[in-house]
Order: structure tokens, then sequence, then C-alpha cells
């Protein structure tokens, strides 16, 4: 298990509720959480706040998953901090593992298994092996 003090992650999901739950979840594991609305919300929250694991829905209104993928790459010149994308459609175009897509889970998801899977993936943003 990955010790997460201090560790942050940028929620990005639409939905209120469910957001809250994943921020509620994370924080309970230690994680210091900023939340999105959507992806152009989290591209300005780049400009301050540099997470070391991002949670990715992909349907959102004004900028979605996919198009925050793209800008976010282009934004960073390519530095990659590894996403946890969850969605009712779990199925990824290998290519998006380019942009840093370290898991994908199906909503409805398990809270055990999301934090489980934003552990592992804060891992490897500390270079740790998974």
């Amino acid at each position: 298990m990955v010790t997460a003090e201090r560790q942050t992650v940028l929620v990005v999901e639409d939905d209120e509720s469910i957001r809250e739950v994943i921020s509620d979840v994370l924080e309970d594991k230690g994680f210091r959480v900023f939340p999105a609305v959507n992806g152009s919300d989290a591209l300005h929250q780049l400009d301050t706040v540099r997470p070391d694991v991002m949670v990715l829905d992909l349907l959102m209104p004004v900028m979605h998953g996919w198009a925050f993928m793209e800008s976010y790459l282009e934004k960073t010149g390519g530095s990659l901090i590894p996403i946890v994308v969850v969605s009712v459609n779990p199925a990824l175009p290998r290519s998006y593992n380019r942009l840093g897509v370290a898991h994908v889970v199906s909503k409805p998801f398990d809270v055990d298994t999301l934090a489980e899977a934003v552990e592992q993936a804060s891992s490897r943003s500390l270079g740790e092996v998974a």
C-alpha cells in the first residue's frame, strides 16, 4: 500500500455526487483532493496545482475527458501525470496509454477498487513499482 500522505489528486468529474464520493474516499485514504467540474476547469487548475494523480471522467460537458487529455499533453509539453479514468464506457484505445492512463475503472465503481487504482497510480508517480 502506498503512503498517500501529501499526495495530491485532481478529481475531474461533472456529476457533483460522484465527485464528492470520490473526494471523500480519497481524503479518507490521506490524499489531498482538488475537484474540477470538467476538463476546462481541470486545465485551469493545472496552472496552480501539480497533482500526483488525476481521476478523470470521460463524458462531461464543456470539455470532455478525451479533449482534456489532448490539451493537457500540449499544455505540459509531454509531462505525464498518471490518470485513472472512470467511465461508463471503459474501452480505451491503446493510443491513450501515451497520455498517462494508468488504470480504467468502470462506472458504477466500487470505491475500494477506485482507491486501489489511485494508490497504484500514486506509486507510479513516485517512481515505485506498483
